[in-house]
């Protein structure tokens, strides 16, 4: 059952598939922001230039998160199964939802479409070479692969063409692995240990200019 108003719902003015899509001339960084001070994160974020937040579901974190910066987008990594996990997703101030990618195909493009009606960017959700591939095949324009090493994701991401723009979520990602990642896919999930770090700043001046 919804526990909000889906008639308060707006569209996202905010474009997540612009700021992740780099070529993979560089990479854009994507931070996990917990719940502990979203709101606080979310400032102290933007000032360090970040491309884009993180959240690992649609909750009062993303909202605050969402409210306290009004133009960095927000991606909600937890899966969309529905049409109401989609309106959710947005009502929290997602600019993005997670869609998985070895759905069948007309559930697959039902929900994408659900996602790009409330102009949010749908990412299929990849979590083996097997569901990279599907992702290609269901005509994404994204999408987010998940991996245990950045070795396990970029073998995942080879064979991709370099029009899926791809983000990496590497599970416990240190700033070693990430920079693996760079010139392999477009943008990656930040987790806090790494942008709390005094070093974070100098990560992004190198890897997302």
């Amino acid at each position: 059952m919804q526990d909000f108003d889906a008639g308060s719902i707006v569209p996202s003015t905010r474009d997540l598939l612009q700021v992740i899509s780099t070529r993979r001339k560089n990479m854009a960084l994507v931070a996990l922001v917990g719940s502990e001070s979203p709101a606080e994160d979310a400032v102290r974020l933007q000032e360090l230039n970040i491309s884009a937040l993180a959240f690992v579901e649609a909750g009062p974190a993303m909202q605050g998160a969402a409210r306290a910066t009004k133009t960095v987008p927000s991606l909600c990594l937890s899966r969309v199964g529905d049409r109401d996990a989609a309106l959710a997703a947005r009502y929290h101030g997602a600019d993005g939802v997670c869609v998985d990618a070895l759905l069948p195909l007309d559930d697959w493009d039902r929900l994408a479409k659900g996602a790009r009606t409330m102009r949010m960017l749908p990412l299929a959700l990849a979590e083996s070479l097997e569901g990279a591939e599907a992702a290609a095949k269901a005509g994404a324009r994204a999408v987010l692969v998940r991996g245990a090493s950045a070795e396990a994701v970029i073998a995942s991401v080879a064979s991709l063409p370099k029009t899926l723009t791809v983000v990496a979520e590497v599970l416990s990602a240190d700033a070693d692995a990430l920079r693996r990642l760079v010139g392999h896919v477009d943008a990656a999930i930040v987790p806090p240990a790494v942008h709390t770090s005094a070093q974070f700043p100098a990560l992004v001046a190198e890897v997302d200019p």
